[in-house]
């Protein structure tokens, strides 16, 4: 007869906790990021067995000195970091309260800027993509991003949904997106949208694996309005709003319903963002003719009829789609809701330039865009090919359904450049963008005092003085015009600094200014009167020289003129007659 002590029931417990902790610490699926924002950032990962959840960083990957817990035992683990410094890149382990589970030197992420902030970004989108191991296409995709990340990694990568075939159950998402990406998905966080795939071609099923998997600011985390909703959401980047839509699901409405949840939702985070760039994504196409027609699809044509006129009324920069197996990019355009064959550049194209800023004929980028929208169908990640009837769509610029690839976007400040790079390694298609370039600047200043000019645009530089900086110094001692271009002629901008040699200016010629109201409310009546008729030039500039209003008024001794300001700061009024400063004023929105 076998008699067991206190002791010997003790030893056999801890023996069997062991063994259940040592079976826990197998990690299944490895760790993703998912909303970053610029003070925080949420890690998930899986095991084999229920274990407690550790996530500890640092800013020295041979330092991690903080530490995140959760105390719930799980196999599906998701820990949020918060308190972090924006745009700070932090090393982290994965693992439990009885260690660490996985931990290397590539193990690390980036926070986001601070909201608003121009430094530069790198978003890598693709859809269409998780296909397999033994798919070349995929392969070929992925390693031509692999190559570009070495001198240039993203910050962000978007999924615009059919992220993992046939069904997007999990185990398709474990063998055919997790298994495969799993170096990029440990430091560069995820934004994701389904796609058909993913509902199993059953919109009203919203008991999907996707669901179960990703984590997305439901209440405005990471900025926008609340969505309350996995479908949905928005996010910042910089100076970037993100809008993640969902194109197939039904939860009482669809996407393209205008009094539905999403459309009412999209509507109110349109209108509250105040983002210089805005890029939108789902997966269905509103425009293509690969895989899918969006001719006869009624998806696609109510997307098309019903979704669009909303972003176009909130000038949305960049569309980005998967689900036909192709790429496929648009001019700028607006107002076009028809069938392809209805499309006419003339009446729908804002602008005709194929955008590549490669010095080609007809390649400047799009500049100072004031309406209009970029659609791109960027669905050969994994999957390829396919044709309908009409192929290239009327609307692309540039249309390729032989080859696969994905999208690089850089943003930088006032700049965007996309590219497509395709699985063969070659750039096929790119495109730009500049918003508010090609300005007019006027500066009025003594002789010989130093002044500092800046060109509107990140890029080449060639001034009308020789230089090729962008940002040069100046010390006119009479009134001179400067000029920079960028060296395709694309853009200029031209710089007044009107040199004053008098000792008074104000009121000479015994003349009147009055501006009211100062501070202003928007709509500013401005009056100047003179003794007799003369030329008098008027300019109102902002407090850096931009120029808002000018115009010249011929052999008139009174002018009036009414102007309208949108943007609060401080701003100055300058009138001339002739070469002499009749009077100058600030003044406050």
């Amino acid at each position: 007869m076998i008699r067991l002590t206190l002791l010997h029931v003790i030893w056999i417990v801890s023996l069997i906790v062991a063994v259940t902790v040592s079976m826990a610490q197998t990690v299944t699926r490895s760790p993703y990021l998912q909303t970053v924002t610029p003070t925080g950032i949420t890690i998930r990962w899986r095991t084999d067995q229920p274990t407690n959840s550790r996530v500890r960083f640092g800013s020295n990957a041979g330092q991690l000195n903080q530490e995140t817990t959760d105390p719930t035992a799980t196999t599906e683990h998701i820990v949020t970091l918060t308190g972090l410094q924006p745009a700070s890149r932090y090393y982290y382990a994965i693992g439990s309260s009885a260690g660490d589970l996985m931990t290397s030197s590539d193990q690390y992420f980036q926070t986001s800027p601070t909201v608003g902030s121009t430094v530069p970004v790198r978003i890598w989108a693709l859809g269409d993509f998780g296909v397999g191991t033994a798919n070349a296409n995929q392969n070929a995709v992925l390693n031509q991003y692999r190559q570009a990340a070495q001198s240039h990694p993203a910050d962000i990568w978007l999924w615009l949904g059919d992220n993992a075939y046939n069904q997007g159950f999990d185990a398709q998402y474990q063998q055919n997106l997790f298994n495969i990406y799993t170096d990029i998905l440990k430091h560069v966080p995820v934004w994701s949208t389904p796609g058909n795939h993913e509902y199993i071609d059953n919109p009203n099923n919203l008991n999907v694996d996707y669901f179960n998997l990703v984590s997305v600011p439901q209440q405005a985390e990471a900025g926008g309005v609340p969505s309350g909703s996995k479908l949905n959401y928005s996010f910042n980047y910089a100076n970037i709003h993100f809008v993640s839509l969902d194109s197939e699901g039904n939860d009482g409405s669809r996407l393209y319903d205008p009094a539905g949840r999403q459309a009412q939702w999209l509507v109110s985070d349109l209108a509250a963002n105040h983002q210089p760039w805005t890029i939108v994504f789902f997966h269905h196409p509103p425009y293509t003719k690969g895989s899918h027609n969006s001719d006869t699809e009624n998806d696609l044509i109510q997307i098309r009829q019903q979704l669009l006129p909303i972003l176009e009324q909130y000038q949305v920069d960049l569309v980005l789609s998967g689900h036909s197996h192709l790429y496929e990019r648009s001019y700028l355009m607006k107002g076009h809701y028809g069938q392809a064959n209805t499309f006419d550049l003339n009446q729908h194209a804002i602008s005709t330039s194929n955008a590549r800023y490669d010095g080609s004929p007809n390649s400047c980028p799009i500049i100072n865009k004031q309406a209009g929208t970029i659609y791109v169908v960027n669905g050969s990640g994994g999957q390829l090919g396919g044709q309908s009837v009409g192929y290239p769509h009327q609307a692309m610029v540039y249309s390729d359904n032989q080859v696969g690839g994905s999208m690089l976007i850089d943003v930088n400040d006032n700049r965007l450049d996309a590219q497509w790079l395709a699985a063969d390694g070659t750039v096929r298609d790119k495109f730009t963008v500049f918003k508010k370039v090609s300005q007019r600047r006027y500066f009025l200043t003594i002789p010989d005092k130093p002044l500092t000019l800046a060109a509107s645009w990140p890029g080449n530089y060639t001034w009308n003085s020789g230089q090729t900086s962008r940002t040069i110094s100046v010390s006119p001692a009479v009134s001179t015009t400067y000029t920079v271009t960028d060296q395709s002629g694309c853009l200029t901008d031209v710089f007044t600094v009107d040199v004053d040699n008098s000792t008074d200016t104000n009121l000479r010629f015994e003349g009147q200014l009055t501006i009211n109201p100062n501070p202003t409310t928007g709509a500013t009546a401005i009056k100047v009167s003179i003794p007799a008729p003369q030329t008098i030039d008027l300019h109102v500039t902002d407090n850096q020289g931009l120029v808002i209003f000018e115009k010249q008024y011929i052999n008139t001794a009174e002018v009036n003129e009414q102007i309208n300001l949108t943007v609060p700061g401080d701003y100055q009024f300058i009138a001339r007659v002739g070469s002499q400063v009749l009077a100058r004023m600030n003044f406050k929105l």
